[in-house]
């Protein structure tokens, strides 16, 4: 047990369900160390969202419900029509059965795009076709304040093909801090 809240219960209590860009580069930091150090023991999550990242009292960060990792070599065995994880959250190659380090990356780059903007890149009846096309509304069309370079890096991160995405969550991390970085205040 662990005493606090979810990102996903922080989002519905902040007004327009975003968070300012520190608060978000914050919880990344801790989330992207997280997962990095699962995939260097060859862990995948295959399910980060914001109701699997929990902010403990003293400002810890903790990513839950490894219920459904895997380890690296068991995903790619995996030859089931079995799909495990949250849907709006998964890369397109876990929707189809195959999840790789980079599938996390991408689920991660979708919880950036929730916590910046308060809602969800891909959604809708073509949500599957719009990620095997790369295709969403750009953050910054949201909420201008965060600027553009956020788009770019998001961009990136919900490449269609896994090897075209940051090799890991620290990297993801890297790049959100660079393109945020001075825009520390409240979005609209």
């Amino acid at each position: 047990f662990i005493s606090g809240q979810t990102v996903e219960q922080l989002l519905n209590a902040s007004p327009g369900r975003h968070l300012p860009p520190a608060r978000v580069l914050e919880i990344m930091r801790q989330v992207a160390e997280a997962v990095d150090h699962a995939h260097a023991r060859r862990v995948i999550h295959r399910d980060l969202k914001p109701a699997n990242v929990m902010l403990a009292e003293g400002g810890w960060v903790k990513v839950m419900d490894f219920g459904i990792a895997r380890r690296v070599m068991d995903s790619m065995l995996m030859t089931t029509n079995t799909i495990v994880g949250t849907p709006v959250y998964m890369a397109p190659e876990q929707a189809l059965g195959t999840a790789v380090k980079e599938s996390d990356v991408f689920s991660l780059g979708v919880t950036l795009y929730e916590m910046l903007t308060g809602g969800l890149p891909f959604k809708g009846p073509n949500e599957m076709t719009d990620k095997l096309q790369g295709i969403f509304l750009p953050p910054a069309a949201l909420v201008p304040d965060i600027g553009t370079a956020i788009n770019d890096v998001l961009g990136r991160a919900f490449a269609p093909r896994a090897a075209q995405r940051y090799p890991s969550c620290g990297e993801l991390y890297q790049a959100a801090l660079k393109a945020l970085e001075g825009r520390t205040a409240a979005p609209r």
